[in-house]
Protein backbone atom coordinates (compact mmCIF):
# COMPACT_ATOMS: atom_id res chain seq x y z
CA UNK A 1 0.00 0.00 0.00
CA UNK A 2 1.12 3.47 -0.95
CA UNK A 3 1.44 6.34 1.50
CA UNK A 4 -1.30 8.83 0.60
CA UNK A 5 -0.33 12.57 -0.21
CA UNK A 6 -2.66 15.01 -0.25
CA UNK A 7 -3.36 16.95 -3.70
CA UNK A 8 -4.10 20.62 -3.50
CA UNK A 9 -7.05 21.81 -2.57
CA UNK A 10 -8.58 19.88 -0.20
CA UNK A 11 -11.92 20.37 2.06
CA UNK A 12 -10.77 21.16 5.98
CA UNK A 13 -11.75 23.28 9.34
CA UNK A 14 -11.75 26.21 11.13
CA UNK A 15 -8.01 27.53 11.68
CA UNK A 16 -6.73 28.55 14.98
CA UNK A 17 -3.25 29.43 16.21
CA UNK A 18 -3.32 28.06 19.98
CA UNK A 19 -1.93 25.39 21.53
CA UNK A 20 -3.64 21.91 21.03
CA UNK A 21 -5.23 20.68 24.41
CA UNK A 22 -7.63 17.92 24.04
CA UNK A 23 -10.38 17.03 26.61
CA UNK A 24 -9.21 13.66 27.62
CA UNK A 25 -11.12 11.05 26.58
CA UNK A 26 -14.83 10.92 28.28
CA UNK A 27 -18.08 12.11 27.86
CA UNK A 28 -17.70 15.37 30.44
CA UNK A 29 -16.68 17.32 27.89
CA UNK A 30 -1.03 9.58 16.96
CA UNK A 31 5.02 1.25 13.68
CA UNK A 32 6.25 -1.60 14.42
CA UNK A 33 8.25 -3.46 11.59
CA UNK A 34 7.20 -5.81 9.76
CA UNK A 35 3.82 -7.19 8.23
CA UNK A 36 2.10 -4.92 5.82
CA UNK A 37 4.91 -3.54 7.11
CA UNK A 38 5.43 -1.83 3.99
CA UNK A 39 2.29 0.46 4.09
CA UNK A 40 2.30 0.68 8.49
CA UNK A 41 5.70 1.43 9.23
CA UNK A 42 6.57 2.93 6.07
CA UNK A 43 4.34 5.52 6.19
CA UNK A 44 4.76 6.55 10.13
CA UNK A 45 8.47 6.45 9.35
CA UNK A 46 8.39 8.54 6.47
CA UNK A 47 5.80 11.31 8.03
CA UNK A 48 9.41 13.43 9.23
CA UNK A 49 9.24 16.56 10.51
CA UNK A 50 13.05 17.10 10.35
CA UNK A 51 14.57 18.97 7.03
CA UNK A 52 15.97 14.75 5.58
CA UNK A 53 12.30 14.18 5.59
CA UNK A 54 11.70 16.48 2.53
CA UNK A 55 14.52 15.66 0.53
CA UNK A 56 12.13 12.98 -1.26
CA UNK A 57 9.78 15.63 -2.47
CA UNK A 58 12.63 17.79 -3.28
CA UNK A 59 14.03 15.28 -5.53
CA UNK A 60 10.89 14.00 -6.96
CA UNK A 61 10.44 17.58 -9.08
CA UNK A 62 11.42 21.23 -9.29
CA UNK A 63 13.19 22.59 -6.41
CA UNK A 64 10.41 24.59 -3.93
CA UNK A 65 11.06 26.99 -0.93
CA UNK A 66 10.86 25.86 2.33
CA UNK A 67 8.37 27.41 5.07
CA UNK A 68 8.41 27.00 8.26
CA UNK A 69 5.51 27.17 11.04
CA UNK A 70 5.96 29.86 13.88
CA UNK A 71 3.46 28.50 16.03
CA UNK A 72 3.21 25.61 18.02
CA UNK A 73 -0.63 24.96 15.88
CA UNK A 74 0.57 26.69 12.35
CA UNK A 75 -3.28 25.78 10.84
CA UNK A 76 -3.08 24.22 7.37
CA UNK A 77 -6.50 25.37 5.54
CA UNK A 78 -8.14 23.87 2.49
CA UNK A 79 -8.81 27.20 0.49
CA UNK A 80 -7.30 30.63 0.99
CA UNK A 81 -9.77 31.80 3.79
CA UNK A 82 -11.24 30.81 6.91
CA UNK A 83 -14.43 30.20 8.17
CA UNK A 84 -16.87 32.72 8.77
CA UNK A 85 -18.85 32.78 12.49
CA UNK A 86 -21.69 31.51 11.31
CA UNK A 87 -19.99 28.78 9.31
CA UNK A 88 -18.40 27.94 12.85
CA UNK A 89 -21.54 28.10 15.12
CA UNK A 90 -23.57 25.68 12.45
CA UNK A 91 -20.48 23.00 12.32
CA UNK A 92 -21.04 23.47 16.61
CA UNK A 93 -24.79 22.16 15.70
CA UNK A 94 -23.69 19.50 13.33
CA UNK A 95 -24.22 21.09 10.18
CA UNK A 96 -22.13 20.77 7.50
CA UNK A 97 -20.64 23.52 4.63
CA UNK A 98 -18.74 23.87 1.99
CA UNK A 99 -16.58 26.75 3.13
CA UNK A 100 -12.98 26.71 3.99
CA UNK A 101 -11.95 23.33 6.56
CA UNK A 102 -8.48 23.09 8.63
CA UNK A 103 -7.06 20.26 7.17
CA UNK A 104 -3.79 19.81 9.50
CA UNK A 105 -1.68 21.49 11.42
CA UNK A 106 2.63 22.09 11.47
CA UNK A 107 4.16 22.11 14.86
CA UNK A 108 6.07 24.92 15.25
CA UNK A 109 9.87 24.51 13.86
CA UNK A 110 8.10 22.12 10.94
CA UNK A 111 9.60 23.08 7.60
CA UNK A 112 7.24 22.07 4.51
CA UNK A 113 7.88 23.26 0.79
CA UNK A 114 5.88 25.41 -0.64
CA UNK A 115 5.06 26.81 -4.00
CA UNK A 116 7.07 30.34 -3.71
CA UNK A 117 4.21 33.10 -4.49
CA UNK A 118 2.47 34.09 -2.19
CA UNK A 119 -1.74 35.37 -2.54
CA UNK A 120 -2.34 37.74 0.06
CA UNK A 121 -6.48 38.43 0.56
CA UNK A 122 -8.45 40.47 3.25
CA UNK A 123 -8.25 37.03 5.17
CA UNK A 124 -4.21 37.08 5.53
CA UNK A 125 -2.54 40.11 4.51
CA UNK A 126 0.60 38.38 4.72
CA UNK A 127 -0.63 36.21 1.97
CA UNK A 128 -1.38 32.17 1.34
CA UNK A 129 1.19 29.77 0.40
CA UNK A 130 0.04 26.82 -1.23
CA UNK A 131 1.67 23.64 -0.06
CA UNK A 132 3.18 20.99 -2.18
CA UNK A 133 1.72 18.27 -0.41
CA UNK A 134 -1.64 20.32 -0.36
CA UNK A 135 -3.75 22.97 1.35
CA UNK A 136 -2.66 26.61 2.19
CA UNK A 137 -0.48 28.14 5.20
CA UNK A 138 -0.80 32.26 6.45
CA UNK A 139 2.18 33.89 5.99
CA UNK A 140 1.68 35.70 9.77
CA UNK A 141 1.89 32.18 11.16
CA UNK A 142 4.47 30.68 9.08
CA UNK A 143 7.50 32.34 6.85
CA UNK A 144 10.08 31.49 4.34
CA UNK A 145 13.41 33.25 6.60
CA UNK A 146 14.40 29.35 8.40
CA UNK A 147 16.76 31.90 10.22
CA UNK A 148 13.90 33.37 12.11
CA UNK A 149 14.40 32.94 16.06
CA UNK A 150 11.32 31.26 16.29
CA UNK A 151 12.61 28.24 13.88
CA UNK A 152 16.05 28.44 15.63
CA UNK A 153 14.40 27.72 18.90
CA UNK A 154 11.68 25.17 18.31
CA UNK A 155 11.86 22.01 20.29
CA UNK A 156 13.34 18.94 18.17
CA UNK A 157 10.99 17.49 15.36
CA UNK A 158 9.05 14.08 16.59
CA UNK A 159 11.27 10.82 16.68
CA UNK A 160 8.84 9.16 13.83
CA UNK A 161 11.31 6.01 13.81
CA UNK A 162 10.71 5.18 18.10
CA UNK A 163 7.83 3.72 19.87
CA UNK A 164 7.48 7.42 21.29
CA UNK A 165 7.30 10.80 19.46
CA UNK A 166 8.81 12.62 22.67
CA UNK A 167 11.22 11.94 26.22
CA UNK A 168 8.44 11.89 28.89
CA UNK A 169 8.73 13.21 32.84
CA UNK A 170 6.76 12.95 35.57
CA UNK A 171 6.34 15.70 38.14
CA UNK A 172 6.94 14.32 41.78
CA UNK A 173 5.52 17.21 44.17
CA UNK A 174 2.13 19.20 44.15
CA UNK A 175 2.34 22.97 43.45
CA UNK A 176 5.75 22.39 40.61
CA UNK A 177 5.88 25.48 38.59
CA UNK A 178 6.07 26.03 34.86
CA UNK A 179 8.17 28.96 34.14
CA UNK A 180 8.09 31.28 30.98
CA UNK A 181 11.67 32.15 31.49
CA UNK A 182 14.46 31.03 33.80
CA UNK A 183 13.72 33.15 36.71
CA UNK A 184 16.22 34.72 38.97
CA UNK A 185 17.28 32.62 42.33
CA UNK A 186 15.34 35.29 44.28
CA UNK A 187 12.36 35.22 42.71
CA UNK A 188 12.73 31.18 43.12
CA UNK A 189 12.01 31.35 46.63
CA UNK A 190 9.12 33.02 46.21
CA UNK A 191 7.40 30.93 43.71
CA UNK A 192 8.70 27.44 45.73
CA UNK A 193 9.10 28.01 49.42
CA UNK A 194 10.02 24.40 49.74
CA UNK A 195 13.81 25.79 48.35
CA UNK A 196 14.49 27.52 51.84
CA UNK A 197 14.63 25.42 54.90
CA UNK A 198 12.52 26.67 57.33
CA UNK A 199 14.02 24.93 60.75
CA UNK A 200 11.56 23.79 63.63
CA UNK A 201 10.52 26.21 66.25
CA UNK A 202 12.74 25.52 69.70
CA UNK A 203 11.41 23.53 72.53
CA UNK A 204 10.85 26.08 75.83
CA UNK A 205 12.96 24.98 78.33
CA UNK A 206 11.47 23.48 81.25
CA UNK A 207 7.61 23.41 79.89
CA UNK A 208 7.18 19.77 79.52
CA UNK A 209 4.38 20.65 77.27
CA UNK A 210 5.91 22.11 74.79
CA UNK A 211 6.14 19.34 72.24
CA UNK A 212 6.25 20.29 68.20
CA UNK A 213 5.14 17.02 67.34
CA UNK A 214 2.13 16.30 69.58
CA UNK A 215 0.05 18.78 68.91
CA UNK A 216 -3.45 17.07 67.09
CA UNK A 217 -3.89 20.28 64.79
CA UNK A 218 -0.03 20.32 63.52
CA UNK A 219 -0.20 19.90 59.90
CA UNK A 220 3.37 19.46 58.77
CA UNK A 221 4.57 18.80 55.14
CA UNK A 222 7.98 17.99 55.82
CA UNK A 223 8.97 16.71 52.17
CA UNK A 224 8.38 20.65 51.46
CA UNK A 225 10.02 22.01 54.42
CA UNK A 226 6.98 23.71 55.90
CA UNK A 227 4.21 23.25 58.04
CA UNK A 228 1.03 24.96 59.48
CA UNK A 229 -2.43 24.24 60.97
CA UNK A 230 -5.03 23.54 60.06
CA UNK A 231 -6.75 26.23 60.98
CA UNK A 232 -4.44 28.22 58.03
CA UNK A 233 -5.51 26.01 55.61
CA UNK A 234 -7.92 28.68 54.39
CA UNK A 235 -4.81 31.36 53.64
CA UNK A 236 -2.21 28.74 52.58
CA UNK A 237 -1.70 28.11 49.01
CA UNK A 238 -3.11 24.41 47.65
CA UNK A 239 0.35 23.42 47.09
CA UNK A 240 1.47 23.99 50.73
CA UNK A 241 -1.82 21.71 52.20
CA UNK A 242 -1.66 18.04 53.18
CA UNK A 243 -4.21 16.39 51.20
CA UNK A 244 -4.09 13.44 53.64
CA UNK A 245 -2.36 11.31 50.71
CA UNK A 246 -5.07 12.10 48.31
CA UNK A 247 -5.21 14.54 45.25
CA UNK A 248 -5.40 18.33 45.82
CA UNK A 249 -9.54 19.57 45.57
CA UNK A 250 -8.22 21.74 42.63
CA UNK A 251 -9.15 22.11 39.02
CA UNK A 252 -7.07 23.09 36.02
CA UNK A 253 -8.03 26.67 35.96
CA UNK A 254 -6.89 27.01 39.90
CA UNK A 255 -3.55 25.61 37.98
CA UNK A 256 -2.93 28.47 35.67
CA UNK A 257 -1.08 31.73 36.95
CA UNK A 258 -0.81 32.91 33.27
CA UNK A 259 -3.59 36.01 33.83
CA UNK A 260 -1.29 38.01 36.50
CA UNK A 261 1.48 38.89 34.55
CA UNK A 262 4.18 36.87 36.16
CA UNK A 263 6.75 34.24 34.97
CA UNK A 264 4.78 31.32 36.12
CA UNK A 265 2.58 29.89 33.53
CA UNK A 266 1.18 27.31 35.75
CA UNK A 267 1.43 24.58 38.33
CA UNK A 268 1.15 21.01 38.33
CA UNK A 269 -0.24 17.99 40.62
CA UNK A 270 1.93 15.44 41.12
CA UNK A 271 1.64 12.64 38.66
CA UNK A 272 1.52 15.16 35.74
CA UNK A 273 3.55 14.26 32.67
CA UNK A 274 5.34 16.70 30.46
CA UNK A 275 7.03 16.27 27.45
CA UNK A 276 10.72 16.82 27.13
CA UNK A 277 12.53 19.03 24.65
CA UNK A 278 15.80 19.24 26.20
CA UNK A 279 17.59 19.99 29.21
CA UNK A 280 19.45 23.40 30.34
CA UNK A 281 21.75 24.73 32.97
CA UNK A 282 21.63 28.63 33.40
CA UNK A 283 24.01 29.60 35.96
CA UNK A 284 24.17 26.45 37.52
CA UNK A 285 20.69 25.36 38.08
CA UNK A 286 19.91 22.77 35.96
CA UNK A 287 16.08 22.77 33.68
CA UNK A 288 13.85 20.87 31.61
CA UNK A 289 12.30 22.69 28.24
CA UNK A 290 9.45 21.52 27.76
CA UNK A 291 8.02 20.46 23.99
CA UNK A 292 6.04 23.98 24.59
CA UNK A 293 8.93 25.66 25.73
CA UNK A 294 7.94 26.05 28.94
CA UNK A 295 10.59 25.03 31.99
CA UNK A 296 10.04 23.18 34.98
CA UNK A 297 12.70 22.68 37.65
CA UNK A 298 15.12 20.06 37.01
CA UNK A 299 14.77 18.06 40.26
CA UNK A 300 10.95 18.35 40.52
CA UNK A 301 10.89 16.17 37.30
CA UNK A 302 11.76 12.21 36.62
CA UNK A 303 11.97 10.90 33.26
CA UNK A 304 9.44 8.28 32.56
CA UNK A 305 10.49 4.74 31.39
CA UNK A 306 8.15 2.80 29.62
CA UNK A 307 6.25 -0.21 32.04
CA UNK A 308 6.48 -2.65 29.18
CA UNK A 309 7.42 -3.27 25.64
CA UNK A 310 4.31 -5.58 24.76
CA UNK A 311 3.04 -4.94 21.01
CA UNK A 312 0.59 -7.08 19.04
CA UNK A 313 2.05 -8.87 15.78
CA UNK A 314 1.22 -8.54 11.88
CA UNK A 315 -1.11 -11.05 10.24
CA UNK A 316 -1.25 -12.98 6.89
CA UNK A 317 2.03 -11.67 5.82
CA UNK A 318 4.01 -13.31 3.17
CA UNK A 319 6.68 -13.47 6.23
CA UNK A 320 6.72 -13.64 9.73
CA UNK A 321 8.50 -10.00 11.03
CA UNK A 322 11.23 -9.22 13.13
CA UNK A 323 10.60 -7.47 16.56
CA UNK A 324 11.32 -4.25 16.66
CA UNK A 325 14.71 -2.70 17.73
CA UNK A 326 12.94 -0.29 19.59
CA UNK A 327 11.97 -3.35 22.33
CA UNK A 328 14.82 -5.19 21.74
CA UNK A 329 16.40 -6.38 25.54
CA UNK A 330 19.61 -4.80 26.11
CA UNK A 331 21.72 -7.90 25.44
CA UNK A 332 20.41 -7.81 22.08
CA UNK A 333 17.89 -10.73 22.49
CA UNK A 334 14.04 -10.81 22.50
CA UNK A 335 11.95 -9.44 24.55
CA UNK A 336 10.35 -12.54 27.07
CA UNK A 337 7.12 -12.16 25.66
CA UNK A 338 8.41 -12.96 22.16
CA UNK A 339 7.98 -16.47 20.24
CA UNK A 340 10.23 -17.95 17.44
CA UNK A 341 7.34 -18.34 15.08
CA UNK A 342 4.40 -15.16 16.05
CA UNK A 343 0.88 -15.83 15.15
CA UNK A 344 0.37 -15.53 11.72
CA UNK A 345 -3.76 -15.66 10.95
CA UNK A 346 -6.74 -16.10 13.62
CA UNK A 347 -7.56 -17.57 16.09
CA UNK A 348 -4.33 -16.26 18.02
CA UNK A 349 -4.25 -15.11 21.48
CA UNK A 350 -2.04 -13.36 23.93
CA UNK A 351 -1.49 -14.45 27.50
CA UNK A 352 -2.41 -12.25 30.08
CA UNK A 353 -0.59 -13.96 33.46
CA UNK A 354 2.89 -14.50 34.02
CA UNK A 355 3.93 -18.04 34.26
CA UNK A 356 1.10 -19.63 32.61
CA UNK A 357 1.62 -22.99 32.17
CA UNK A 358 1.31 -25.06 28.73
CA UNK A 359 -0.81 -28.73 29.47
CA UNK A 360 -0.82 -31.70 28.04
CA UNK A 361 -4.00 -34.22 27.14
CA UNK A 362 -4.53 -37.67 27.13
CA UNK A 363 -5.57 -39.15 24.50
CA UNK A 364 -9.09 -39.15 25.02
CA UNK A 365 -9.10 -35.63 26.51
CA UNK A 366 -10.42 -36.33 29.60
CA UNK A 367 -7.23 -35.58 32.02
CA UNK A 368 -4.77 -32.59 31.48
CA UNK A 369 -1.60 -32.67 33.00
CA UNK A 370 0.98 -29.41 33.36
CA UNK A 371 4.25 -29.78 31.34
CA UNK A 372 7.15 -27.99 32.33
CA UNK A 373 6.80 -25.12 29.83
CA UNK A 374 5.64 -21.78 30.79
CA UNK A 375 4.35 -18.67 28.87
CA UNK A 376 5.36 -15.23 29.66
CA UNK A 377 2.83 -12.15 30.20
CA UNK A 378 1.71 -11.31 26.93
CA UNK A 379 2.80 -14.29 24.76
CA UNK A 380 1.48 -14.39 21.59
CA UNK A 381 0.02 -17.81 20.54
CA UNK A 382 -1.19 -19.62 17.77
CA UNK A 383 -4.18 -21.42 18.21
CA UNK A 384 -5.77 -23.95 16.05
CA UNK A 385 -9.42 -23.12 16.91
CA UNK A 386 -9.76 -26.63 18.75
CA UNK A 387 -11.46 -26.07 22.62
CA UNK A 388 -11.90 -28.67 24.72
CA UNK A 389 -13.34 -28.72 28.22
CA UNK A 390 -11.39 -31.10 31.08
CA UNK A 391 -12.42 -31.13 34.40
CA UNK A 392 -14.64 -28.39 34.89
CA UNK A 393 -11.32 -25.56 32.97
CA UNK A 394 -11.79 -24.95 29.46
CA UNK A 395 -8.41 -25.74 27.57
CA UNK A 396 -7.04 -23.71 23.87
CA UNK A 397 -5.07 -25.85 21.13
CA UNK A 398 -1.75 -24.19 20.57
CA UNK A 399 -0.80 -24.60 17.15
CA UNK A 400 2.50 -26.58 17.35
CA UNK A 401 1.64 -29.00 20.01
CA UNK A 402 0.35 -28.28 23.84
CA UNK A 403 -2.80 -26.82 25.26
CA UNK A 404 -3.39 -23.78 27.70
CA UNK A 405 -6.55 -22.69 29.77
CA UNK A 406 -8.82 -20.25 28.54
CA UNK A 407 -8.23 -18.13 31.71
CA UNK A 408 -4.70 -17.57 31.06
CA UNK A 409 -5.22 -15.74 27.53
CA UNK A 410 -7.16 -12.95 25.76
CA UNK A 411 -8.22 -14.92 22.57
CA UNK A 412 -9.34 -12.39 19.94
CA UNK A 413 -12.79 -12.46 19.21
CA UNK A 414 -13.77 -9.54 16.44
CA UNK A 415 -17.80 -9.00 15.69
CA UNK A 416 -18.97 -9.40 12.19
CA UNK A 417 -17.35 -6.72 9.30
CA UNK A 418 -20.06 -3.62 8.52
CA UNK A 419 -22.23 -5.11 6.23
CA UNK A 420 -21.61 -1.35 3.85
CA UNK A 421 -17.65 -2.62 3.93
CA UNK A 422 -15.99 -1.96 0.50
CA UNK A 423 -13.64 -4.59 -0.91
CA UNK A 424 -10.23 -4.58 0.53
CA UNK A 425 -11.39 -1.14 3.05
CA UNK A 426 -9.39 -0.95 6.18
CA UNK A 427 -11.25 -1.01 9.39
CA UNK A 428 -10.42 -1.70 13.03
CA UNK A 429 -12.33 -4.35 15.43
CA UNK A 430 -12.42 -3.28 19.11
CA UNK A 431 -13.37 -5.70 21.54
CA UNK A 432 -14.71 -4.03 24.95
CA UNK A 433 -16.02 -7.22 26.61
CA UNK A 434 -12.12 -9.02 26.22
CA UNK A 435 -10.30 -5.39 25.66
CA UNK A 436 -8.83 -6.75 21.85
CA UNK A 437 -8.28 -5.17 18.94
CA UNK A 438 -7.85 -6.48 15.15
CA UNK A 439 -6.94 -4.80 12.35
CA UNK A 440 -8.84 -5.52 8.96
CA UNK A 441 -8.34 -4.75 5.52
CA UNK A 442 -11.58 -5.87 3.75
CA UNK A 443 -12.39 -9.42 5.34
CA UNK A 444 -8.37 -10.44 6.18
CA UNK A 445 -7.15 -9.68 9.53
CA UNK A 446 -3.71 -7.84 9.39
CA UNK A 447 -2.86 -6.50 13.00
CA UNK A 448 -4.09 -7.88 16.08
CA UNK A 449 -3.18 -6.68 19.72
CA UNK A 450 -4.48 -5.99 23.30
CA UNK A 451 -5.91 -2.71 24.54
CA UNK A 452 -7.15 -1.07 27.55
CA UNK A 453 -10.35 0.98 27.38
CA UNK A 454 -12.53 2.85 29.61
CA UNK A 455 -12.88 1.41 33.32
CA UNK A 456 -16.52 0.80 34.22
CA UNK A 457 -18.83 1.57 37.23
CA UNK A 458 -22.48 0.47 37.31
CA UNK A 459 -23.29 2.14 40.55
CA UNK A 460 -21.54 5.12 40.65
CA UNK A 461 -21.38 7.61 37.27
CA UNK A 462 -18.87 9.86 38.31
CA UNK A 463 -16.74 6.85 38.37
CA UNK A 464 -17.92 5.23 35.41
CA UNK A 465 -15.73 5.73 32.24
CA UNK A 466 -16.60 3.37 29.71
CA UNK A 467 -16.11 3.52 26.32
CA UNK A 468 -19.37 3.83 24.31
CA UNK A 469 -19.73 1.10 21.42
CA UNK A 470 -21.16 1.91 18.03
CA UNK A 471 -19.27 2.83 14.20
CA UNK A 472 -17.29 5.26 13.70
CA UNK A 473 -14.80 6.71 11.91
CA UNK A 474 -11.66 8.66 12.30
CA UNK A 475 -11.85 11.80 12.22
CA UNK A 476 -8.32 13.48 13.10
CA UNK A 477 -4.87 12.12 13.57
CA UNK A 478 -2.30 13.93 15.98
CA UNK A 479 1.50 12.67 16.32
CA UNK A 480 1.04 13.82 19.65
CA UNK A 481 -1.02 16.64 21.83
CA UNK A 482 -2.10 17.15 25.29
CA UNK A 483 -5.20 15.29 27.16
CA UNK A 484 -6.00 16.95 30.35
CA UNK A 485 -8.98 16.69 32.61
CA UNK A 486 -10.85 17.65 35.73
CA UNK A 487 -12.50 13.88 36.98
CA UNK A 488 -14.79 14.58 39.73
CA UNK A 489 -13.40 11.59 41.82
CA UNK A 490 -10.13 11.38 40.37
CA UNK A 491 -9.00 15.24 40.25
CA UNK A 492 -7.43 17.34 37.45
CA UNK A 493 -4.49 15.29 35.75
CA UNK A 494 -2.49 16.31 32.29
CA UNK A 495 -0.50 14.09 30.18
CA UNK A 496 1.16 16.61 27.73
CA UNK A 497 1.90 15.04 24.05
CA UNK A 498 0.00 11.88 24.32
CA UNK A 499 1.49 10.54 21.45
CA UNK A 500 -0.13 8.72 18.20
CA UNK A 501 -3.47 10.23 19.00
CA UNK A 502 -6.85 9.54 16.58
CA UNK A 503 -9.80 10.82 17.39
CA UNK A 504 -12.76 8.47 16.16
CA UNK A 505 -15.76 9.70 18.55
CA UNK A 506 -16.30 13.37 19.90
CA UNK A 507 -13.10 13.45 22.50
CA UNK A 508 -12.73 9.17 22.61
CA UNK A 509 -9.79 8.52 20.64
CA UNK A 510 -7.44 5.46 20.35
CA UNK A 511 -3.64 6.40 21.25
CA UNK A 512 -0.18 5.22 22.77
CA UNK A 513 -0.15 5.36 26.67
CA UNK A 514 3.78 5.44 27.99
CA UNK A 515 2.07 5.27 31.61
CA UNK A 516 0.54 1.65 32.24
CA UNK A 517 0.93 -1.69 31.30
CA UNK A 518 -1.91 -3.24 31.60
CA UNK A 519 -3.11 -3.98 28.04
CA UNK A 520 -5.82 -6.63 28.11
CA UNK A 521 -7.87 -4.52 31.06
CA UNK A 522 -10.05 -1.79 31.37
CA UNK A 523 -7.82 1.75 32.66
CA UNK A 524 -8.39 4.55 30.76
CA UNK A 525 -10.73 7.65 31.28
CA UNK A 526 -12.58 6.14 27.96
CA UNK A 527 -10.33 6.60 25.58
CA UNK A 528 -9.03 3.24 23.66
CA UNK A 529 -5.39 2.78 25.46
CA UNK A 530 -2.28 1.17 23.43
CA UNK A 531 1.11 0.47 23.71
CA UNK A 532 3.73 2.79 22.31
CA UNK A 533 4.35 0.68 19.43
CA UNK A 534 0.83 -0.91 19.02
CA UNK A 535 -0.61 2.96 18.15
CA UNK A 536 2.50 3.92 16.22
CA UNK A 537 1.99 0.90 14.00
CA UNK A 538 -1.70 1.80 13.39
CA UNK A 539 -1.19 5.73 13.51
CA UNK A 540 0.98 4.95 10.43
CA UNK A 541 -1.77 2.08 8.64
CA UNK A 542 -5.11 4.13 9.62
CA UNK A 543 -6.07 6.70 6.83
CA UNK A 544 -5.97 9.58 6.34
CA UNK A 545 -2.18 9.41 5.64
CA UNK A 546 0.25 12.59 7.17
CA UNK A 547 1.61 13.97 4.62
CA UNK A 548 5.53 15.17 5.40
CA UNK A 549 5.78 17.50 7.63
CA UNK A 550 2.52 17.59 9.29
CA UNK A 551 1.87 16.79 13.00
CA UNK A 552 -2.07 16.73 12.53
CA UNK A 553 -4.28 16.16 9.99
CA UNK A 554 -7.80 15.86 9.31
CA UNK A 555 -10.02 13.74 7.57
CA UNK A 556 -12.19 14.89 4.73
CA UNK A 557 -14.67 13.53 2.52
CA UNK A 558 -12.37 13.17 -0.43
CA UNK A 559 -9.99 11.01 2.01
CA UNK A 560 -12.19 9.67 4.77
CA UNK A 561 -10.88 7.85 8.13
CA UNK A 562 -10.28 4.32 8.55
CA UNK A 563 -13.95 2.86 10.27
CA UNK A 564 -13.60 1.66 13.81
CA UNK A 565 -15.98 0.03 15.40
CA UNK A 566 -16.57 -0.92 18.82
CA UNK A 567 -19.23 -3.68 20.13
CA UNK A 568 -19.89 -5.30 23.82
CA UNK A 569 -22.58 -7.39 24.63
CA UNK A 570 -22.88 -5.92 28.23
CA UNK A 571 -26.08 -4.50 29.26
CA UNK A 572 -25.38 -0.19 29.84
CA UNK A 573 -25.98 0.56 33.56
CA UNK A 574 -29.26 1.42 34.71
CA UNK A 575 -28.60 5.29 34.67
CA UNK A 576 -26.92 5.52 31.19
CA UNK A 577 -28.29 7.50 28.15
CA UNK A 578 -28.27 6.82 24.62
CA UNK A 579 -26.69 10.52 24.42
Amino acid sequence: MKRVLFAAPIACAAAYVATVTCSACSESKGAVSGGPAASAASAAASANAGDASLSAIADAGPSYPLIGALFMVTPIMSEMDVPTKEQLIARDHGKEDKGPHRIGYLRRGAKVPVFPTAHPNDACREGWYELVSGGFICGKYATLDLNHPRIKTAPHSPYLDQPLPYQYAFNVANGTPLYRTVPAQRDRAQYEPWLVHKPKPKLEDGNPYDNYDAGPNDNANTSLGVSFGADEDAGTPWYLRDWDGGKPQVTLDDLREDGNGGPIYRRMVKGFYVAIDQDIEVKHVKWWKTTGGYLAPYDRMVIAKQPTDFHGVWLNTPSAPEFPAAVAQPDGGAPPYWVDKPPTHLPMAFVVWSHSKKYALSDDHKRATATQDQYSRFTPLQLTGTKENVGGANYLEIEGGGWIRSENVIEMAPGPAPADLKPGEKWIDVNLDNQSLVAYEGDKAVYATLVSTGRIDDTDKEKDHRTPPGSFRIREKHIAATMDGDVATDGPYSIEDVPWIMYFNQSYALHGAFWHANFGHVQSHGCVNLSPDDARALFGWTDPQLPEGWHAVWATPEHPGTRVVVHTIKPKPSWATDN
